[in-house]
C-alpha cells in the first residue's frame, strides 16, 4: 500500500452528501472517490492557449507612413493653437 496522509478541508455539506453518494455507487470509500476525482481533474488536458469562446484578440495593423504623417501635422496644428 502506498504511503498516505491526511488532508483537513472544509467543503459545503450537500457536496459532501453529493461524494458520499457517489463513492456509495462506485462502491468505494469517500476517501477514495475524492482521490480519483482530484487525480482525474490533474490529468486533463492542458489548457488551450485561446479561451473557451474561441476569440482571438484583434490587433490593429500598424499605421502607414502617410498615416502618420497626417497625424504629425494635426498635432503640429493643435499646438501651434494653444499659444
Amino acid at each position: 500500500m502506498t504511503e498516505t496522509v491526511n488532508l483537513t478541508i472544509k467543503i459545503d455539506p450537500a457536496l459532501k452528501e453529493h461524494l458520499k453518494q457517489l463513492a456509495l455507487e462506485n462502491q468505494i470509500s469517500m476517501s477514495q472517490e475524492i482521490v480519483q476525482r482530484l487525480q482525474t481533474s490533474l490529468q486533463t488536458q492542458q489548457h488551450p492557449a485561446v479561451d473557451n469562446q474561441d476569440l482571438v484578440e484583434d490587433v490593429p495593423s500598424p499605421l502607414t507612413s502617410a498615416e502618420v504623417k497626417q497625424l504629425r501635422t494635426l498635432l503640429k496644428k493643435q499646438t501651434k493653437k494653444k499659444k
